[in-house]
This record gives C-alpha cells, sequence and structure tokens, in this order.
C-alpha cells in the first residue's frame, strides 16, 4: 500500500463538501477530535515468485501503511490540534451546526411522510436498491489468494439462544448498513437468506448489538446506534432501539436524562488558556448525537441496563474518509449510563467534567464525562457471578486534571455507585489508548479477566499487550503480562479501532484476540493475525486468518506470496461470537462476516515447505499454524447490502453502468446488466472514480490521498497503473480521499486538487508506456515517471490555498476539497478549498501555465435577489436561512429554497404566502444547478 502524508498538529483540515449528483453544496467540515481512521487495501503487491515476493516483504509493511492509522489531536498531535477545533467544526458562516437541525430534519421527513401517506394521490419517490447484494472480490485482488464476498464494516453480533442445523437466528449489525438478520446462520451453501430489518430507524450506523438475556426465545435486542470505533467516519447515532418480536417492529428508548451543571474544569492546565469552566446543564435525550460502545442488562431484571457510549463524528465527508465531532451546544455528555425503568430515563455514573476546547460557543467544548475521559466508555460487562459487580474499560483522561491518567479498566463493586481502577491503560498520555476485555467464571469461583491494550503507535513499550488476572472480583486484582511474539501488537497503530478481546461463555480456557493485521509478516511467519486464538489460557496462540484448503495461487495473484491460496479473513476485525458448544465462530470486521468449520488443522509444515523459514521466524510460524480453522466460510456477506460507499461515478454512454469507491473495500463496479452482484475491480480505500468520456473503457480511481491509477481495459484488475506518481512526488498534501473528476466535454482530461488543481488531458499518459512500466502492483505509487499530471495555473502562483495575487489573502492553508466542470463547455472549471475559498476558471482547458482562476468568495456582494419556492430547472438556486431567532442568534433552523430571477427586488414565499423583504445572515447561490457558495450579506 502506498504510504501516507501525516498530518501535523496543527494543520488546519477542513473541507468544503460537495454532492456529487445535481448540486455541489459548500459546507465545512474538518478532520477533527477522532483518530482517523485511513483503512488500507483489501490487498497489495505483486508476487510473481519467491524473489518477488521476498523483496516485496522488505518495503510492504511501508507500502500497507495506510492500514495504520492518524492519531487523534486532543494531547498527542493529529489531524488537528484541539486549539484548531473551533475551525475546523465551522459550518460557515455559523460557528458549528446545531444538532437541532438533525432532529428537525428527521421530524420533518416522518411528518411529509405521513402527510404523502394520508393523501395516498401522489406518494413520495421511491427508492430502489442498484446494488451490490453480493459484492464479489476477485482471488487476484485478495491477500490470501482465494475469492472473497465482502460486505461492509460489521460492529456488533449476536447469536439466539437455541441455535441448531435447521433453525440458527443470527444478528449483524453495521456501521453503516442498519441491522440483518438470518435464522439459518448455519447454513454454508453459497447465499445466506439476510433480511434487513432495522428500515424504520433514524440511521443506520449501529454501535451494538445484544439479546436482552431474560428472554429464552432470543426475540428480545437492543440495538445501539452510533459507531464508537473512534474513526473518521464512526458516524453518530440516534438513541437506543428496542425488539421483542426479533426485529419485526421496534421502539426507541426515551433514553431522557438531566444532568445538572459540572463542577469546573481548568482548562490552562490542559491548554494554557481558557481559566477555569464548568460545564453546562443538559437535559434531554442521553445518546442523541453520541456513539454506543455497549449495552447490557440484568439478567435478574431487565429494567436494569447499563449502557457505555463515546463521542462520534457528523457530516461524513467524500472527501475526508469521514466527518467531523461538533463539539455543538446541547449534546449529551457521554460514558457510563444507566437506567433503572427499562430505558425510560438514564443516569450518568462517575463523571466529571473536561475541557475539550475552550473557545467554542456556548461552551460546547466543556462537558461531562464518565471516568473523565476524553473519548468515553469503550465496554461494559457484569461479572458472571452477580450483577451488583460490572466492570468498564474507558479511554484515558487527557482533558481535565490531572491530565494523562486513568484508562484502562474499571470496577464496581456496588451496581455502579462507586468505581475503581483495577487495570491501568498502556499509555494515558495518548487519548487513543484503549482497553478491551473479557470475564469469565472458573470452577473455583473466581472471576478471570482477559485485557487487551494498546493504542495508535506500534512502537517499544507502546505496543499493544495482552494480560490476564484470575481473579478481579475483590481487593486489587494482579495481571500477568502474557504478552509473546505471538500477540505483541496485534492491533498494530490502530487499537482504537479494531480491538477484541473475547471469551466465549462458560469456557475461560479459550480467549480470542482481534485486530488489525500483520502487513509486513503475513504468508511468512504468520497468516496476519487479524484474529488469534488460544485454547490455553492465553499462554499460547494460532492464527485463524487463513484456513487449511490449499487451493492453487491464481496467476497472476497480487499479494498471495505462497503456491497455496487458502481462504482467508478481512483485515481489521471488530465483532466476533461463538456457538455455543461448538467451535464453529463468526468473525465481523471490515470485511463483513466470516464463519469458521467446527475444527482445526494443524499446517505448521507449510513453514518451511511453502514458506522456507527458519530460525525465530519459523518457531513462531510453526505455533501460529499448529491449528488453523479447516475451513473458513467466505461467501456468508452474499445478499448483505451493507458497502460503505464514499462517491459514485456514472458511464457518460450507459447510466447503467457504474463505479464506486468503498471503505476498506476497493472500488467496485456495476456491470449495465445486473443490480445485485458487482465485481471489484481494484483493491484497497475506494476514494473517487470515473470514466472516459470518449472511451469508456478508460477508467481512474482512487486509493487515498494523492494516489490514483488509471485503467485502459475496462478496469482489468490486472491492468491498473500508476497515475499520478507526479502529484505524490511533489508533495503537495491532499484531503484523504483527494477531489479528482473526469471532464464531461474533453476526453482523457482529468482534473486533481491537492494544494493545485492539477491536470492531465491524455488519461495520464501512454497507454503502452504505462503498462509496461508503471503497473499497479509492482510500482511505486511516487514514481514521477507514472503519469503526466501537470499544475495548472500561473506559474509559481498554483497553490489555491497560498496567499497573494489572484488568490488574495484570507482563508489561507488547507487543502482543495472539491472541483467540478461545467458540462456546457469545455473551460469552466470549479475549485474550492477546505478553507471556504472558491474559484472559477473560464479557460481551464489552456496551457497549463496560462489558466488563470477567479477568487468569488471575497468578492464584495451585495444581493438583492427576489426568492420564490424552487423550481424544477431552476438555473441559479438560493438557499437563505430564515429570520426566525435561537438564543439570541440568527438560526438555520428553517431554510427558503428560492430560485433567483433578474429583478431587483428580494422577497421570499412562504407555505403559499409572500413574506416581507429581510437580509439574511448568508445567502448559498447554487450556480447553474452546478455549485453553492455562501455569502456573507449581513445580519438577520
Amino acid at each position: 500500500m502506498k504510504s501516507p502524508q501525516y498530518f501535523t498538529r496543527n494543520r488546519l483540515v477542513s473541507h468544503l463538501r460537495f454532492a456529487t449528483a445535481v448540486t455541489l453544496m459548500s459546507a465545512s467540515a474538518a478532520i477533527a477530535f477522532v483518530a482517523v481512521k485511513p483503512s488500507g487495501p483489501l490487498l497489495l503487491g505483486k508476487v510473481d515468485n519467491k524473489s518477488a515476493i521476498n523483496k516485496f516483504r522488505e518495503a510492504r509493511a511501508q507500502f500497507l501503511r495506510n492500514k495504520l492509522a492518524l492519531p487523534g489531536p486532543e494531547r498527542e498531535g493529529g489531524p488537528t490540534a484541539a486549539a484548531d477545533e473551533e475551525y475546523a467544526n465551522r459550518a460557515y458562516p455559523a460557528a458549528y451546526v446545531p444538532f437541532e437541525l438533525t432532529r428537525t430534519a428527521h421530524a420533518a421527513w416522518s411528518h411529509a411522510t405521513a402527510r404523502a401517506l394520508a393523501r395516498a394521490t401522489q406518494p413520495l419517490a421511491q427508492w430502489t436498491l442498484v446494488g451490490p447484494s453480493s459484492a464479489n472480490d476477485p482471488d487476484v485482488l485478495t491477500f490470501s489468494g482465494a475469492p472473497y464476498t465482502t460486505s461492509g464494516r460489521v460492529t456488533g453480533l449476536a447469536l439466539a439462544p437455541n441455535c441448531s442445523q435447521d433453525h440458527c437466528t443470527l444478528y449483524l449489525a453495521a456501521a453503516g448498513g442498519g441491522i440483518w438478520k438470518t435464522n439459518h446462520a448455519l447454513d454454508t451453501t453459497p447465499s445466506q437468506n439476510w433480511h434487513f430489518i432495522s428500515g424504520s430507524f433514524a440511521t443506520n450506523a449501529i454501535g451494538t448489538l445484544v439479546i436482552d438475556p431474560t428472554d429464552p426465545t432470543g426475540n428480545t435486542l437492543y440495538a445501539g446506534t452510533g459507531e464508537s470505533h473512534a474513526s473518521a467516519d464512526s458516524e453518530a447515532g440516534f438513541g437506543i432501539y428496542k425488539t421483542t418480536n426479533g426485529g419485526d417492529t421496534w421502539t426507541h428508548l426515551a433514553a431522557h436524562t438531566d444532568v445538572p451543571a459540572g463542577t469546573g474544569v481548568n482548562c490552562n492546565a490542559i491548554f494554557g488558556t481558557g481559566g477555569f469552566r464548568t460545564a453546562p446543564a443538559y437535559s434531554g435525550p442521553a445518546f442523541d448525537g453520541r456513539a454506543i460502545s455497549s449495552i447490557i442488562i440484568d439478567s435478574n431484571n431487565p429494567n436494569v441496563i447499563y449502557v457505555g457510549s463515546t463521542r462520534a463524528v457528523r457530516g461524513v465527508s467524500s472527501v475526508l474518509s469521514g466527518g467531523v465531532v461538533t463539539l455543538a451546544p446541547g449534546l449529551p455528555p457521554y460514558g457510563l449510563w444507566k437506567s433503572t425503568d427499562g430505558g425510560a430515563t438514564f443516569t450518568l455514573l462517575n463523571y466529571k467534567d473536561v475541557c475539550l476546547n475552550p473557545t467554542l460557543p456556548g461552551d460546547a467544548g466543556i462537558i461531562q464525562s464518565s471516568f473523565g475521559s476524553t473519548r468515553g466508555v469503550n465496554r461494559v460487562e457484569f461479572d458472571p457471578s452477580t450483577s451488583s459487580t460490572l466492570y468498564a474499560a474507558a479511554f484515558p483522561q487527557n482533558n481535565a486534571v490531572p491530565i494523562n491518567t486513568k484508562g484502562g479498566v474499571w470496577r464496581s463493586r456496588d451496581a455502579g455507585a462507586n468505581w475503581r481502577q483495577i487495570k491501568s491503560a498502556l499509555n494515558p498520555a495518548l487519548n487513543t489508548d484503549r482497553a478491551e476485555f473479557a470475564v469469565s467464571k472458573l470452577a473455583n469461583g473466581n472471576t478471570r479477566m482477559y485485557v487487551g491494550d494498546g493504542n495508535s503507535s506500534d512502537v517499544g513499550a507502546n505496543r499493544a499487550r495482552f494480560y490476564r488476572s484470575d481473579d478481579v472480583a475483590t481487593g486489587l486484582p494482579t495481571f500477568t503480562d502474557l504478552t509473546t511474539d505471538q500477540n505483541i501488537g496485534y492491533c498494530t497503530a490502530q487499537c482504537w479501532y479494531d480491538n477484541v478481546v473475547y471469551s466465549p461463555p462458560g469456557r475461560p480456557g479459550i480467549v480470542y484476540l482481534g485486530g488489525s493485521f500483520s502487513y509486513a509478516t503475513y504468508g511468512f511467519s504468520t497468516n496476519g493475525r487479524a484474529f488469534l486464538r488460544s485454547s490455553d489460557a492465553g499462554a499460547s496462540f494460532t492464527d485463524m486468518t487463513w484456513d487449511a484448503t490449499t487451493n492453487p495461487t491464481p496467476p497472476g495473484s497480487c499479494c498471495q506470496p505462497n503456491s497455496i491460496a487458502p481462504n482467508g479473513m478481512h483485515p481489521d476485525s471488530h465483532a466476533i461470537v461463538q456457538v455455543p458448544g461448538s467451535n464453529i465462530t463468526f468473525f465481523g470486521s471490515d470485511g463483513g462476516i466470516v464463519r469458521s468449520s467446527a475444527g482445526f488443522s494443524d499446517i505448521s509444515s507449510q513453514c518451511t515447505t511453502e514458506r522456507g523459514l527458519s530460525g525465530a521466524d519459523l518457531a513462531l510460524c510453526q505455533q501460529l499454524l499448529s491449528a488453523v480453522p479447516t475451513e473458513l466460510f467466505t461467501t456468508y456477506n452474499d445478499g448483505l447490502s451493507t458497502l460503505q460507499f464514499q462517491s459514485v461515478s456514472v458511464n457518460p454512454s450507459n447510466a447503467n453502468n457504474l463505479m464506486g469507491g468503498t471503505q476498506d473495500n476497493g472500488t467496485f463496479e456495476k456491470p449495465s446488466n445486473s443490480t445485485t452482484a458487482w465485481p471489484q475491480k481494484i483493491y484497497g480505500d475506494g476514494g473517487q472514480s470515473g470514466f472516459n468520456v470518449g472511451n469508456t473503457a478508460f477508467r481512474f480511481n482512487s486509493f487515498f490521498l494523492n494516489f490514483h491509477d488509471v485503467n485502459f481495459r475496462n478496469g482489468n484488475p490486472l491492468k491498473w497503473v500508476i497515475a499520478s506518481g507526479p502529484i505524490v512526488a511533489s508533495g503537495e498534501s491532499s484531503q484523504f480521499y483527494a477531489p479528482i473528476v473526469a471532464d464531461p466535454v474533453s476526453a482523457g482530461t482529468i482534473f486533481q486538487g491537492s494544494l493545485s488543481v492539477w491536470r492531465t488531458q491524455d488519461w495520464a499518459g501512454n497507454q503502452a508506456f504505462l503498462e509496461a512500466n508503471c503497473p499497479e502492483f509492482t510500482t511505486s505509487g511516487a514514481n514521477p515517471a507514472c503519469g503526466d499530471f501537470v499544475p495548472i495555473g500561473p506559474a509559481g502562483a498554483t497553490n489555491l490555498t497560498a496567499d497573494g495575487g489572484y488568490r488574495g489573502t484570507g482563508r489561507t492553508g488547507g487543502n482543495v476539497a472539491a472541483l467540478a466542470r461545467a458540462g456546457s463547455d469545455a473551460a469552466t472549471l470549479w475549485a474550492a478549498t477546505t478553507t471556504g475559498r472558491l474559484f472559477i476558471s473560464k479557460n481551464a482547458h489552456a496551457a497549463a501555465g496560462s489558466v488563470s482562476y477567479t477568487r468569488l468568495d471575497s468578492l464584495a456582494v451585495s444581493l438583492s435577489i427576489p426568492l420564490t419556492r424552487i423550481m424544477p430547472g431552476s438555473r441559479i438556486q438560493v438557499i437563505a436561512p430564515s429570520r426566525r431567532r435561537h438564543r439570541g442568534t440568527c438560526s438555520p433552523s428553517r431554510t427558503a429554497l428560492a430560485r433567483a430571477q433578474p429583478r431587483g427586488r428580494t422577497s421570499m414565499e412562504r407555505e403559499g404566502r409572500r413574506s416581507q423583504t429581510f437580509r439574511p445572515q448568508a445567502w448559498r447561490l447554487i450556480l447553474a444547478g452546478v455549485i453553492s457558495m455562501s455569502l456573507t450579506t449581513g445580519a438577520c
């Protein structure tokens, strides 16, 4: 994989999000206050022979580095510093995005739906799924060399009681695809019968799923919305839903809470500014705008519920691998919550004030958090012997005094009233430090706990470690460090994102560790370590990632270094559940779900016959391969429509032919004759994609940052070539998914945005040269000879984020966030930056150094535009916030959508009547149905 550029602590990274369908809507957002999860390729690296793969082995950990995450900003530095939060979270010209707007939008949609149903004369437009229901990775593009059917990120798995071969109900929760159910989970035929059961939810972002232990039928479930994995696309949720009939119908828990004003926090101690501040009181839903990590129900009293919550992002962007955490006023505190009335009300436990950002209006950055955690609570469990004893794991305290403390694992012996830390964090100075644990009851009645802990570093003492204590219910437990070369660093540098510790109920000697993927060692001393299993209480482990099948490696395989191609798992593990009384296990990851057989096989002979290892590598390999799954079933994702698309491109000659990039699953194509089965065209993170208007057999894809490929053969997986070497070699920074568009008029022309706008006019270069010298599998993405992109604009002044000349001053920094080419001519190009600059070029087709821009956002504007209802075919649309005020400010809680006319008056029509002339706080112009811009014109 290509190695990404890491952002510095003080880099301002906000973005102007543009929709790619009809209009491009302006909005500010940024990477902020979360650890960015740049998810990587399903696969990389050419392996035609042993010498090739051995040479590649030396560098492939670096090539696959986009699997490693960018850290969060609060204390250790990262994409944006905490001091940048005020800027990064702006929705220009407002200071923040009120969460009330989201609630209002849901209410408005429900109201509109109800009205349409009542009238029954003109039903609302119906959406039709165009796929994929079967997303198929070809064998040449997988790590193991075997084909794989994939789906989107799985965040939870729940298995109903009484699972048998004839009837076994499994529930699956997806990060962006809602909840799915099958009643035949043990059926290993190629296609599962999955049913989508969460259509009534306000969101498809699911964080956790749990079956009520007091319901022997398994029909009572609780679903926590909002994903808690701390990545930049871990979307916020809308609380908890409950079903008592297996998902046929759901009830949204009221989850009301009243949290009084806090006791204060010294922001000076954290940021050197801000003074002593007090978190405001909160009254409302406990979980709206947050993510839910854990739900546990008291088996003796189902009215007693504990919930762990974390911060989460809002506003996922197609150019940022995610959204931003908006610390807007009115969002609830986060941490550990308790309900004694079945979820009608909740109480926040063991909380204190934290100072996340002292500069935000309305004290939005001063809030209460359990255990003083910067990020929240990631795991809650009952003691297996008594529900009055419970355990919780929290991210460290980095934004309250004493700073850089706490985190780790905590215990309460009085139903949550009082807490004691029983396992310290590996490194509490890193707010990404995440401890996961599992508890089980030993034969002597004691409680055993397994703990895995790591953070955003995979170096030295920060490498993830594994511990066990055999008596944690009382006193101060003693933990034994069971870290060995088999499990050290199992979640690499993104333990905040993928860290799983699981011990099947009633089997205290079995423990599973789930992490990311060992890119530097897979196919050699390991099988990848996506999941590890121990059957001797953590003393030793074996690798579950590949099975014992021995099909031959396909010719041209990108990534399998050996001659055999077993079935394999996808990297990045998040969920696991085992069938009681069996070794059959379901594993959830960024690539959906995989099931193992009940048996294990010793394939350690491959360490010498296939891999030619010796010394320590041989010993490690022999242990890890001594008991692998006899078979992994990798078609369980068939029928799931949960892939997380970043964007979609349409074949200009055939609207039924699409391509789209997906989170951690590469780029897929919808064939024109299929709405269900989509083949993967190339691995990796999938960003933007496109077709050549002059020859649609020519395609491009995006991995991340400035790394792009082109293909001249209808997306043949073996024929992708490096196309953006000059951009990468230039050192220019970019958004995580850099904006890149195919020209809608000029064949062969592509525009890409980094700091400058870059252009090729011949699809990156000569086909024969690129295919001979720049093949994707074996070529560095930074090779400047691969591709002929050049920056366009005045010589020495192509950087649109800098000051001077046509660029003016103000709103400097950031990256190009969006590009749009007008389809009406060959010359008009729009470009916008993450900081809110907007440019237009009317000669984008000219020689590179002759291209000129005009900056629009800084122009003096005096608008006098009549507003009417939006009409089909409008060439200029206006969106203006209403005059209604909220807390003394102009609120965009209601907007008027209008069409501009060339007349000199300003008015607005609402609900069929015209209102008085007014001056809005900001106008958003949608020009020619292509792009929107916000222009400040005065106060309400």
